[in-house]
């Protein structure tokens, strides 16, 4: 079983429409989760009610009134009634690929993500009788598969200590920090993309003062600031293994994921830093060299 949980924004216009479509989804899955929602804010409490979810009210918040995710886990795990838990950002829409991805992980530890789907989404949905196949439909002709870095959702065992600093929810960099931890603290970094169709609905900015403001603005700086060494923004492209309907792979080895491994792995390793820095700069200068000349295969371009 799984317990999933999230801190939702107001409930007001268009995010009261996709947050609640993203938790009814949620409440549809097979075998039915636990659902935590935290936080004060507009309507949460009701829509909590509505879903026969259970509400955590106090959270920590900064002086903007943003929830810092170190308090949202913490709260989360108190009341978590199940072993694997789900963060999943209140607007991803989730399908029984879902909870069948995550019965298929047979590790004691492990840590799972994926890349999303940016699907327009303007009404509610209806949850009928083949609403998943239904949708699943509309995604493959109208959506589109997010960047590496678009992680929205992450599931993993047990409860976790990632020691994570004063992160803002939904302000960049907490999300990448989080799969580098994961990878730091050893546990396996497990990519899903390929079998969980997380749907994110596209949506504005309004709720935090617009797009600069979320992805440039004052807490954005903070979070950046938070986790440091950039070489900590991590992704899909890091993990330890690839999910498929049959098994569990690791990712072919490529001269570019060779080369984000040695680049990564003075903040993974820190004692090897003053030996691997000679073969970055190598490997940079080689790239430098090869790029500006045109050295490129025509392989290596495609598979790039």
């Amino acid at each position: 079983m799984l317990t999933i949980f999230t801190s939702p924004k107001d409930f007001r216009g268009h995010f009261a429409v996709i947050q609640e479509n993203a938790i009814a989804s949620w409440c549809k899955l097979h075998p039915k989760p636990q659902v935590i929602l935290l936080g004060s804010g507009y309507r949460v409490a009701q829509i909590a009610k509505k879903y026969h979810a259970l509400h955590v009210r106090d959270i920590a918040v900064n002086e903007f009134g943003t929830p810092l995710l170190p308090d949202v886990f913490k709260k989360a795990y108190e009341v978590a009634k199940f072993k694997k838990l789900a963060y999943v950002n209140c607007d991803i829409i989730l399908t029984d690929d879902f909870t069948k991805a995550i019965k298929q992980i047979k590790l004691s530890k492990f840590f799972l993500t994926g890349r999303r789907w940016n699907l327009n989404v303007k009404s509610e949905l209806e949850f009928k009788n083949g609403w998943q196949e239904k949708l699943k439909s509309r995604v493959l002709k109208e959506g589109r598969l997010d960047r590496y870095g678009a992680n929205d959702y992450f599931v993993f065992t047990p409860k976790i200590d990632f020691e994570m600093p004063d992160f803002a929810l939904g302000r960049t960099a907490w999300d990448n920090w989080l799969v580098y931890k994961a990878k730091h603290l050893k546990i396996p970094v497990i990519d899903a993309t390929d079998v969980i169709l997380a749907i994110h609905q596209k949506h504005d900015y309004s709720h935090a003062g617009g797009h600069w403001q979320v992805w440039h603005g004052p807490e954005s700086q903070r979070n950046q600031e938070l986790a440091g060494d950039r070489r900590k923004f991590f992704n899909v492209k890091d993990a330890n293994y690839l999910l498929t309907k049959n098994e569990l792979k690791k990712p072919k080895l490529t001269f570019s994921n060779l080369v984000r491994k040695i680049e990564t792995a003075p903040v993974l390793t820190p004692k090897i830093t003053p030996f691997i820095y000679p073969i970055i700069f190598s490997i940079k200068l080689f790239k430098f060299v090869r790029d500006k000349h045109g050295f490129l295969t025509k392989k290596t371009k495609l598979s790039k």
